[in-house]
């Protein structure tokens, strides 16, 4: 792990008096359901590593660079927030991934647990979910857009993007990652985003309550009787349907990324209604060696990340 510390820029507001006494002090990231987590020690950058160099200078910046994993950490960054009618801009403190350029917001607070650190972002908690359309200049539009076109394939023009902010199923499946993770014994749970193409009529259902198990299947079962996923959005497109009733001019297809627990898979069976009963297998494919089609049998194991519209 490689730290790189960066002079201080001139602030554009206050910042918090750097502290002398022994009150302890942890470090939390504000996540897309809009909750705020703790850096846990198994994070690539741990909130000690962060507080180390706050206290040195707080109004300084550093890069992280460990592996694939390299960021940047603004105690005096600016960031947007949502008005009523309005975007301003904001000083706090940032966290931004250099590889695909999106931010989070960072806080410091001297409560251990992350759950009674809850709720101090001022965001309403009684949402259902959100869809948080996003501007093409963004990076996490392009990056977003250049992976559905590039790894997954789609060469139709993508007409928009939009984030599914629900914190109900963010929650349930970061439980489910970690009580996966304790029945295996395993520090990391193989995840990876894959596409879902679907008709029109469900895509509220799934922003709000994710992907149903109970809904009759039209389109077969070849590797088990699950919720099926693709690598490629060409693939997954398939099964969307055109939209009429979309903001955007003619018909639109939805297909939706989602961050997929995949964990340890298995050649699928139509017969199948889980890949076993031990919880070593997480999901069933159409191929072991070059899986193109994921199998979940679980809805917690999914969490609808983006919906994609396109032409």
């Amino acid at each position: 792990m490689i730290f790189h510390k960066i002079h201080a820029m001139s602030s554009l507001g206050e910042v918090e008096d750097m502290d002398t006494w022994d009150t302890p002090w942890y470090w939390y990231y504000l996540e897309d359901c809009g909750r705020w987590h703790r850096f846990e020690p198994s994070n690539p950058v741990r909130s000690e590593d962060i507080e180390k160099y706050y206290l040195m200078d707080p109004k300084s910046s550093f890069y992280l660079n460990s592996g694939s994993y390299k960021i940047k950490i603004d105690f005096s960054g600016m960031f947007e927030s949502l008005c009523p009618h309005h975007l301003k801009l904001c000083t706090g403190m940032l966290q931004t991934d250099l590889t695909t350029g999106r931010q989070r917001r960072i806080q410091r607070h001297n409560l251990e647990k992350w759950c009674e650190f809850v709720g101090v972002s001022g965001l309403p908690h009684l949402y259902v979910s959100k869809l948080i359309p996003l501007s093409k200049l963004t990076p996490e539009y392009k990056t977003v857009a250049s992976y559905t076109t590039n790894e997954g394939r789609l060469s139709s023009s993508i007409v928009s993007i939009s984030r599914i902010q629900n914190l109900d199923l963010w929650e349930i499946f970061c439980r489910k990652k970690k009580q996966l993770m304790r029945i295996q014994n395993v520090t990391e749970i193989p995840e990876r985003r894959l596409f879902h193409g679907t008709d029109t009529k469900n895509v509220d259902s799934i922003c709000k309550y994710n992907f149903d198990l109970r809904i009759p299947k039209i389109n077969g079962r070849s590797y088990g009787n699950g919720i099926y996923f693709a690598v490629e959005a060409l693939y997954a497109g398939r099964y969307s349907s055109n939209s009429t009733t979309s903001q955007h001019n003619g018909n639109t297809k939805p297909i939706f990324l989602a961050r997929v627990l995949v964990g340890k898979f298995k050649l699928g069976r139509s017969s199948m209604q889980k890949p076993d009963d031990e919880n070593q297998y997480l999901s069933c494919v159409n191929d072991i060696n070059h899986p193109k089609i994921f199998v979940i049998f679980d809805p917690n194991q999914i969490y609808p990340e983006y919906l994609i519209e396109y032409q």
